[in-house]
């Protein structure tokens, strides 16, 4: 029995519990500095270590494994940076950590009260805080001179997954609420102010549930985490181009923002991110086709496809263009608008020759507000098409991407986790959910490819229709004498046009991660998993 007993043992042992991190505390930091951040959530069994996206941001796990020294180096890529949790057991899904370029502090409780308000020290700090019970209320002094503009920018909801829906405002000494902002991007706000007088202004923040309920009053946990930026030094809003072709050598941007001293700048091919002089950083997205903008077309604006326009709402309240097409020709017509982070409620409709409506869109679902179209031609001709906002404003703060395009057959094909433990006594299964866009109608095939020795996968083929046209799950198996632990990736591939992609999963700032996280603990040697003979 004793023999049995000690094989049974050392079976258990080789079993454990994966990581299961919530968040870190602080959840960012400056580049160029060390952070001691607290892990929230429980480490599992075993050695506690961190994969980063980037060598230039690394952590090092305390031997307690409930802090851990992230390291950012004076060159590390500003903004979303993401960390996963691992021991031998498993991981945990892609955890944000954020790269700022301005002085950070922590939030210090109390300070609901005007009379408790943190001092914040200006030209730019960024302030790590939590609402940590319902009915919390932070607040924040600032001193300014008269003119100076206050640009205040909350990080929340959107990329560090806080629950809430935060609200700013600034108050004077009396407790007067002089501005206020609540959904400037997403659930987190943003606002402006300028100085009337010299003095000390108040910046207080409060939040409701981002998911309505039944209950009245602010909101707060220990999850309702966030990150305020205080500056009176330039922040980008957007650029004009708001895009750029992918195949430009540079583009030349015109900024737009608050407290900008060069209001236009030349951006190198290589580089995607705004940093010199800012105090948030900014990146420019690309696009796979050629570019202009709204106010260097002609008087007729006449586009030719493919295009993407940038363009903003003038004081007549719709933007129109022209564009030639013929008959049985498949167009796709879309508008970015609160994706790029615009005030914009797009609008989007084509109209025939004779000024008749075609189509109209809104709301491309529920939860995105943006605009979408796509036809087939009646005829050859002129047709129009216009951008207007839902409620009726123009400005500036309402810039859009209009693209304009034929529609070309695609599909893609994206997982909803990353991360994957196979258990020792059946395989992981892996969904995986086929979008098959603009009449695409061919069978894909999957393969797996950093697989180690030992495993393999099967890899049903998502059919031209049926239920296999929409989802597939994929099975891996196997065992290996090692543990494994690591990337791998998973290829689709139409049958007829070859077309190959790597499947995805799409992070909070828009990043499309192409890789799986697989861990595999080693198989037991057979000497202790067979049967014992007893004594």
């Amino acid at each position: 029995m004793l023999s049995l007993l000690a094989a049974t043992v050392s079976m258990i042992a080789a079993v454990g519990e994966p990581p299961a991190i919530e968040r870190l505390v602080p959840i960012g930091g400056q580049r160029g500095t060390t952070v001691d951040v607290s892990i929230v959530g429980k480490p599992g069994d075993g050695n506690l270590s961190v994969v980063s996206d980037s060598d230039d941001v690394a952590a090092v796990v305390g031997e307690a494994k409930t802090s851990a020294k992230i390291t950012i180096a004076p060159t590390a890529r500003p903004g979303i940076h993401w960390l996963r949790f691992c021991n031998s057991f498993g991981a945990t899904e892609l955890k944000p950590f954020v790269v700022g370029l301005v002085p950070e502090v922590a939030e210090v409780e109390p300070n609901a009260k005007i009379a408790e308000s943190q001092i914040v020290a200006l030209p730019s700090a960024t302030t790590n805080g939590v609402l940590e019970k319902a009915g919390d209320v932070d607040t924040f002094a600032v001193t300014l001179a008269k003119g100076q503009i206050l640009v205040a920018s909350l990080q929340a909801h959107a990329i560090l997954g806080s629950p809430m829906d935060g609200v700013l405002q600034i108050i004077n000494d009396k407790g007067n609420v002089l501005v206020q902002n609540d959904d400037d991007l997403g659930f987190d706000p943003r606002l402006q102010f300028v100085a009337p007088n010299d003095g000390k202004w108040f910046v207080r923040t409060f939040a409701f549930p981002a998911a309505p309920n039944s209950t009245i009053g602010f909101a707060g946990g220990a999850d309702y985490i966030y990150r305020l930026t205080l500056t009176t030094e330039a922040v980008v809003e957007h650029t004009m181009p708001a895009v750029r072709f992918s195949g430009n050598a540079e583009t030349t941007l015109a900024l737009h923002g608050w407290n900008i001293a060069e209001p236009t700048v030349v951006l190198p091919v290589d580089q995607e991110m705004l940093v010199t002089g800012l105090a948030m950083p900014f990146r420019v997205s690309s696009v796979d086709i050629p570019t202009t903008q709204q106010s260097l077309l002609s008087k007729e604006r006449t586009l030719t496809v493919p295009i993407a326009v940038s363009g903003e709402i003038s004081s007549s309240g719709e933007d129109a263009f022209t564009i030639n097409a013929a008959m049985s020709q498949k167009l796709s017509l879309s508008v970015q608008a609160r994706a790029i982070g615009s005030l914009l409620d797009p609008v989007l409709a084509i109209f025939g020759s004779d000024g008749k409506l075609m189509q109209e869109s809104d709301d491309i679902n529920g939860s995105n507000p943006d605009s979408e179209l796509h036809l087939t031609m009646p005829a050859d001709g002129p047709y129009r098409v216009t951008v207007r906002d839902r409620f009726q404003n123009s400005g500036n703060r309402f810039f859009y991407v209009l693209r304009c395009e034929e529609s070309r057959p695609t599909f893609s094909a994206t997982v909803a986790t990353t991360a994957f433990t196979m258990p020792s006594d059946k395989p992981i299964e892996i969904p995986i959910t086929v979008d098959r866009r603009h009449g695409f109608a061919e069978a894909v095939d999957f393969r797996f490819e950093g697989l180690p020795d030992g495993i393999t996968a099967e890899c049903p083929r998502s059919e031209k229709d049926g239920e296999s046209s929409k989802a597939i799950t994929l099975k891996v198996s196997g065992a290996t004498k090692e543990a494994f632990q690591g990337p791998v990736k998973v290829v689709a591939e139409s049958v007829d046009s070859k077309q190959p992609q790597s499947i995805g999963f799409r992070t909070a700032d828009g990043i499309t991660v192409d890789q799986l996280w697989l861990t595999i603990p080693a198989t037991a040697p057979a000497e202790l998993s067979a049967p014992a003979a007893e004594m």
